[in-house]
């Protein structure tokens, strides 16, 4: 099975790993469901995209915080992105919401080292999917974000979650940035 992908250039077809079933592009929540954008943004460029989409469909907005704050150092750098490629997790600050309720959730991360970052792993693997309409958005600096994609689309998966959709926006140009995820939500063709 194969899910369509908005990416940097355009739309691609990605496979869909293990047993898990995905619709191309149609998420089935319309302007009645209730929408959910959550996403983890160190450098503000994620919050952008999600600021975005809550506005776009008029969607409750959370932002994942990690417990310990991490500075902007080289350093930082390096053992974030080790961290993000060896999927590890870290600790979050309690949320104050839960995922019931809602049609459709929106999760967003920065890729880091061509993976999602540890605080959104850490947040897949505490939420319940099950039986959730789920898109993914992802934010990057570089141009590999693959690996990102399919790594939470098999999480989300397995744990019940029916993923779809996902693009991801290459960051640098806000402005370019976030035309990129209007013209990507566009084409997930999500009703409004």
């Amino acid at each position: 099975m194969k899910l369509l992908i908005a990416g940097l250039g355009g739309m691609m077809l990605f496979p869909v790993m293990g047993s898990a079933a995905a619709v191309v592009n149609k998420t089935g929540a319309g302007s009645s469901g209730k929408i959910l954008v959550v996403y983890y943004s160190r450098t503000g460029n994620t919050k952008q995209v999600a600021e975005l989409i809550a506005e776009k469909y008029h969607a409750d907005i959370r932002r994942i915080e990690e417990i310990k704050k991490r500075k902007w150092l080289p350093a930082t750098l390096f053992f974030g992105g080790y961290e993000a490629m060896n999927e590890k997790c870290s600790e979050l600050k309690p949320m104050d919401f839960s995922l019931e309720g809602y049609d459709l959730i929106f999760v967003g991360s920065p890729v880091w080292a061509s993976k999602p970052v540890p605080a959104v792993n850490s947040f897949v693997a505490q939420a319940d999917f099950k039986n959730k309409n789920v898109a993914l958005f992802f934010t990057m600096g570089g141009t590999k974000y693959e690996k990102a994609i399919e790594t939470l689309l098999n999480r989300i998966s397995e744990k019940g979650g029916i993923i779809k959709g996902a693009f991801a926006v290459q960051s640098g140009d806000n402005k370019k940035m976030l035309e990129n995820a209007e013209k990507s939500l566009n084409n997930l063709d999500i009703a409004e």
